[in-house]
Parts: structure tokens; C-alpha cells; sequence
């Protein structure tokens, strides 16, 4: 890369930015603002990013390459997969990306409905004709006469809610004008095939809330919210023999419940510090829950009972064990547990009254399509009779498969569209500086020798999610062109339970970052890199991540990429989503020592001018709402005035483009080219052929 880069000037001011007392310098917060100033840095900026990598000998070869890897999803690493297919109405209701004639994916999933789950089946619906960016979820009523679906029109997360009849693929004319949530809100029909229940985003300058509501079919547009008082409520389960309906928080707890068709809500399980995840069974509610047992036990709540909030009252059906539960499902009159055992995925079979029957033979140590958030495995897939579901492994993409109970035989209903051949994958342990003993898993590439290879580490490490060991996308393509991939599996994440996600959260962050500099470490330690070819990247949760190891251990690392990061998380106060997601999981803004703490772990705050940086690369969308440009430019700002002309950073910011759950598949493809470019230019590699 050319050297010295003439990065484009960025003035600075004396300002400053004071929460609870205590005060940083701010000198670059004009950068935050849309300004026509603002637009020509950002734009000088992406200019000298495409200049230095579209230029780059091999990034049309390494785009092919990328390309060749992603055969589900948006082709963003971070979402490969998507969600498994609906049954309804005798029919199966997926998002398929058909290839076609050539060898060419379409640019975003399709709305097909089949007879059967392998099948590519009828095309309802097609977001690339229709001018359409993306589709986010679909929901097909129960007789199937009707599929609602969420749509990206912009490239954002703020999606809307569409109505197609089956039948004919037009569209009705029912208007749903409130926004909702992109993938993380996914509407639930009433049995009769009548409505639906959703949630609608409504940020606010103090809260980020999601106001529950009921649409009923060629009723007009909802204007009252349902009385559900709580806040981060994304999520209302509806009872398939038409009962009941229960509204479910984000950390999936089950707030309120109702009796239908009346809609009379009334709390149901409230005010515990704890998460169940589940489904209704009969006049139960039937979840995983953490309360008591941080790797999940199954448990059984009445609907009647007078105080459901209090668990002496709850029914123990699968007492909590070495192995981590995370889910149930209703399948064929028995219940399906799936989870994990040393962070590969399993899957269990217990009768209604909790005795296990037998463990479902999966395709290999892998793992199921990973879950954002926990609420978003309370959507209902599959099929009724039979355990339908995808699962990849490090070295194989997302296959589907059918498994029906007590058969002992999984069949393949479609087999896996990329294999890495002859790459090793592995789980190995690394020691955290409290002697706590950290899962990760080292993929390494065909013909590995025993030298130090170019080694990428990938790691979310956040918001109670698990990271695990999935294929990994696009960034295959970075094992195939000779690189070890390592998924880590640092505290933070649920990978091991929520006491290990817990130990990584609020006044305890800190320690899932110290887990991954104990990975690195444990790396360099024992031959498989060093630390001159050694790199980091995370995206949003993870680009935090990825920002606070450039920041805090600049010399572990050859090069940083920070995807779709907050940067800034002090100033994340002046913001409800961020404020509400950085208070979640990094603690609040209501003391000056919490505060002092997210400095601890904000890049912007952490930068100084005598510290010899690792090379850093960050993107983000042009209408991101989670982790918005502003914030990620002052940072950039301030690190190339730091770094000095021998450490390039570099920053794109894709217009159209939000938090990475919207793009077109070429899109995302060249999103990742670009940063994987930029590592293998610094890393010394050559993509493969």
C-alpha cells in the first residue's frame, strides 16, 4: 500500500463532551453532522479507500472468489443465513435464492410457496422487480391463503409490512403504516387466518420502544396500540389452537398474556432478572429459562396460576445439566430441545412430561442458524410433524434436513451449496488472564503446514448472543486463499450459558475482551501465527469489539476491521437506540464511574498520539439507525491524525446501505472484498484461483 497516505483534513474545535460529570475532549463531533462539509470528507475519504484497494492486482480475482463462498444469505458474513422454511395451508413458504440459468444467486431472496421443502417452488414474490432492496421475514398465514412480509425499500432496518395474496401474487390493499425492526420483528396470524399481531419501531428522544398491535385483514389501518405496558416488547406468540397470545420482551421473557378472541391482557411473568424462552402448550407456557440454572433448564408455567412471576410455582419438566438448552419446539406431540455441549450444536427429544427419548443424529459438530437476539427463536418454522431444520458446520454452508422422531435417520433436503475441501476445524481452549479456561475454533486451510499462517480471528462477544461454530460465509474465501479462520467464543456470548454471557456484560465487559487477547495470545503461543500476521474483525457488537483491541492492545495485531461499529460510546447517550443498547450491554450513563468505564472501552475516547497502531479498516452504512456514520467518522478522524502516515486507516461508508441486514448480495460481496482486500494486502496474501 502506497505510503505516506495524504488523507483528507479534518479541522478540529474546542469542544467537549460531559456526561455524569465527567468530561472528554470532543474535537472532531462536527463530523457527526450531515453537513454539505461533512458529505465532501466523507466522500474524499471513500475515494482514497477505492483507490488503494480497487487497484490492488488481485481484488478482481478475490471478488470472484468471495462471490464463489456465498451461496446463502444477504452474502454479508454476518447474516448467511436464511431462516428456515414455513409450513402452512399443505404448503412450504420460503426465502429461496434460485440459481439460475448461469451460476449467478439472485441479488435478494425471493417469496416462493411449494408443496415441498426442497423444492425452489412458485415465485410469489420478488423484491429485485419490485424495486425492493430486500425481505427481511416472511409470515404466511395459517391457511396460507395470505403471506405477510417485511421489505426493505431503502437498504435500511426500518422495514414495512406487506400483504400478498397466494393465489395470485398481487398485492392487498391493507396499509400498515408503522415501521418495524427489520429482521428482529416478525408478525404472529391469529389461527382463524383473520390477522396478525406486530410491533412497530418507535424511537422516541428518550426510549426505543415497540408499541404492540393487532391488524386485522381488510379492517384498515390500527391506530391504538394493544395495552401491553413494557417498553421492549418486539414479539407477541400466538397459541396455535387459538387461546391464548403472549407478548415477549427482547431477552425473551413473557410479559403479558391474553385470551383469544377477546384480547384482554393481563401480566403474566414480570419483574424477574431472567429469560424463558418457549412455546404455548395448551394452557401452559412451556420454556427454557435461565433463572437458577445458567445453561437452561425446561420448565412449565400455567396460564391460571395466580402468581406466574413467582418461580415456586413453576413445574421443573427438564432439570438443568452439563449441556446448555437454549430452545423448544412442539414437533409431532413431543418437544425438541436444541442446544449445545461445548459450543456445537445438539438436538434432544423429551416426552410432554420431560423423559428424553433420544438425541437427533445432526450432520456434524456445527451449528444451527445463529440467532441475533433470543426472542427471535420464538418465530414459528418447521413443521408440525417433523423436525425440519438447517445446519452448517466451519467447513460446509447451511443445509436443510428433515428429521422425523424415533426414525434414527436424518435426510438431506438440500445438501450444503459450498464445502471447504480438506480444511481441519477444530475446538481448542485458550487460558483468560483469571484462569478461566475459553472455547474457540481453528479452522485451518488445506495443505496447513507448521508454520505461522495468516490468521483472522472473528468474534461477536455480546449481547448475551452466541457465536458458534458456523460456516463461515464469504470469509471462506480467506481460508481458501491459504489463512486459518478462528471463530472465538469469548465471555460476553451465551456460547457456554448465560453465566458465561453475564460474566461478559455490564461492569464485567472487560473480560470478554481480556478472553479474546488471551486467544491471540494463545495463537501466537502455540505456532499457529504471529503477531505480525495476525487480525481481528467483529461486526456491530463485534466491530466494538474489534475497535477496543485496536485501541487497547494496538500490538497484538497486524490489522483491525471494525464492521458497522459505535465507536463512540460515551456519546451514545444522545442517542435512544444506542443509548439503549450500549446501557444493555456495557452498563449505563447514570454514574461518573460507569462512565469512566465505557472510556475504558470507547476507541474514540482511547486514541493518544504517541501509540504505534496496527493497521485499521472500518465500514459502515449511510443509514445505519443502529451505529449511525457520524460517530464512526470523528473516530477515523481522530486515529489518522494519531497513527501517523506508516499505519494506514482507512473508512467507507456505503450509501444505501444500514446495518448489513438489508444489502443486495453484490453488494455485500463487494462490501466484503473491500476489507478482506485491505487484510490480505496487509497480511501479505494472494487469493486462490
Amino acid at each position: 500500500m502506497q505510503r505516506p497516505l495524504n488523507y483528507p483534513a479534518a479541522r478540529t474545535e474546542d469542544r467537549h463532551e460531559t456526561v455524569c460529570g465527567v468530561s472528554f475532549r470532543d474535537p472532531y463531533r462536527w463530523l457527526e453532522d450531515d453537513t454539505q462539509e461533512t458529505a465532501a470528507w466523507q466522500r474524499d475519504q471513500n475515494d482514497l479507500t477505492d483507490r488503494l484497494l480497487t487497484r490492488w492486482p488481485h481484488f478482481t480475482r478475490l471478488r470472484e472468489l468471495v462471490g464463489r463462498c456465498t451461496a446463502d444469505g444477504t452474502g454479508s458474513p454476518n447474516w448467511m443465513v436464511d431462516p428456515t422454511p414455513r409450513f402452512a395451508g399443505g404448503r412450504w413458504f420460503r426465502l429461496s435464492r434460485p440459481v439460475g440459468d448461469g451460476t449467478d444467486y439472485p441479488e435478494a431472496a425471493v417469496v416462493t410457496v411449494a408443496d415441498t421443502p426442497q423444492e425452489d417452488g412458485r415465485v410469489l414474490y420478488d423484491p429485485y422487480a419490485d424495486g425492493v432492496a430486500h425481505v427481511f421475514w416472511l409470515a404466511p398465514s395459517p391457511d396460507g391463503a395470505i403471506v405477510a412480509i417485511g421489505v426493505s425499500p431503502d437498504g435500511g432496518e426500518l422495514g414495512e409490512i406487506r400483504l400478498y395474496d397466494t393465489a395470485s401474487g398481487t398485492r392487498l390493499p391493507d396499509a400498515v403504516p408503522h415501521r418495524t425492526h427489520g429482521p428482529l420483528v416478525v408478525p404472529q396470524w391469529t389461527p382463524d387466518s383473520a390477522g396478525f399481531f406486530y410491533t412497530a419501531a418507535a424511537p422516541t428522544d428518550d426510549t426505543y420502544s415497540f408499541p404492540v398491535y393487532y391488524h386485522r385483514v381488510g379492517n384498515g389501518t390500527p391506530t391504538n396500540p394493544e395495552p401491553v405496558d413494557a417498553p421492549d416488547v418486539p414479539l407477541v406468540q400466538v397459541d396455535p389452537a387459538g387461546r391464548y397470545a403472549v407478548a415477549t420482551s427482547v431477552w425473551a421473557l413473557p410479559r403479558y398474556v391474553c385470551e383469544l378472541p377477546g384480547r384482554t391482557w393481563r401480566p403474566f411473568v414480570q419483574g424477574l432478572d431472567a429469560t424463558i424462552v418457549g412455546v404455548i402448550d395448551g394452557h401452559r407456557y412451556l420454556g427454557v429459562t435461565n433463572l437458577d440454572a445458567p445453561r437452561g433448564r425446561l420448565v412449565a408455567i400455567d396460564f391460571d396460576h395466580p402468581a406466574p412471576s413467582d418461580p415456586a410455582g413453576w413445574h421443573e419438566v427438564v432439570p438443568e445439566s452439563d449441556r446448555v438448552l437454549t430452545h423448544v419446539r412442539l414437533v409431532g406431540g413431543r418437544l425438541v430441545v436444541t442446544g449445545s455441549v461445548d459450543t456445537e450444536a445438539r438436538a434432544w427429544v423429551f416426552d410432554r412430561d420431560g423423559t428424553e427419548l433420544e438425541e437427533v443424529p445432526l450432520p456434524g459438530p456445527g451449528a444451527f442458524p445463529n440467532d441475533a437476539l433470543p426472542h427471535n427463536a420464538l418465530t414459528p418454522d418447521g413443521h408440525p410433524d417433523d423436525f425440519v431444520f438447517l445446519h452448517s458446520t466451519p467447513r460446509s454452508s447451511p443445509g436443510l434436513y428433515r428429521y422425523r422422531l424415533g426414525s434414527g435417520q436424518v435426510n438431506t433436503l438440500r445438501a450444503p451449496r459450498v464445502t471447504l475441501p480438506a480444511a481441519d476445524a477444530c475446538l481448542r481452549w485458550a487460558k483468560a488472564p483469571d484462569g478461566t479456561q475459553v472455547p474457540y475454533h481453528l479452522l485451518l486451510p488445506e495443505g496447513a503446514g507448521h508454520g505461522p499462517l495468516p490468521t483472522l480471528i472473528t468474534a461477536y462477544g455480546g449481547g448475551r448472543v452466541a457465536w458458534p461454530p458456523q460456516f463461515p460465509g464469504p470469509l471462506a474465501a480467506f481460508v481458501a486463499s491459504g489463512g486459518a479462520l478462528v471463530i472465538s467464543h469469548q465471555r460476553g456470548g451465551s456460547d457456554l450459558g448465560s453465566d458465561w454471557a453475564d460474566a461478559g456484560r455490564g461492569s464485567g465487559k472487560q473480560t470478554g475482551y481480556d478472553d479474546l487477547y488471551a486467544i491471540a495470545e494463545h495463537l501466537v503461543a502455540t505456532g499457529v501465527t504471529t503477531n505480525d500476521r495476525l487480525a481481528v474483525t467483529g461486526w456491530s457488537n463485534g466491530g466494538i469489539m474489534a475497535g477496543a483491541a485496536f485501541a487497547q492492545r494496538p500490538g497484538l495485531w497486524a490489522a483491525v476491521v471494525a464492521q458497522c461499529p459505535v465507536l463512540d460510546l460515551v456519546g451514545s447517550h444522545r442517542d435512544p437506540y444506542r443509548k439503549f443498547a450500549v446501557s444493555q450491554d456495557f452498563g449505563g450513563f447514570d454514574t461518573s464511574d460507569g462512565v469512566r468505564r465505557l472510556a475504558g472501552m470507547s476507541p474514540y475516547q482511547l486514541i493518544t498520539d504517541d501509540t504505534r497502531y496496527p493497521w485499521l479498516y472500518v465500514h459502515a452504512g449511510a443509514v445505519d439507525s443502529a451505529c449511525p456514520p457520524g460517530q464512526i467518522r470523528k473516530t477515523l478522524a481522530r486515529v489518522q491524525a494519531a497513527a501517523g502516515p506508516g499505519s494506514p486507516a482507512l473508512l467507507r461508508v456505503w450509501d444505501g446501505v444500514g446495518h448489513g441486514m438489508a444489502s443486495g448480495r453484490s453488494e455485500a460481496v463487494l462490501h466484503t472484498t473491500y476489507w478482506l482486500a485491505f487484510l490480505m494486502m496487509r497480511l501479505g496474501m494472494t487469493p486462490a484461483t
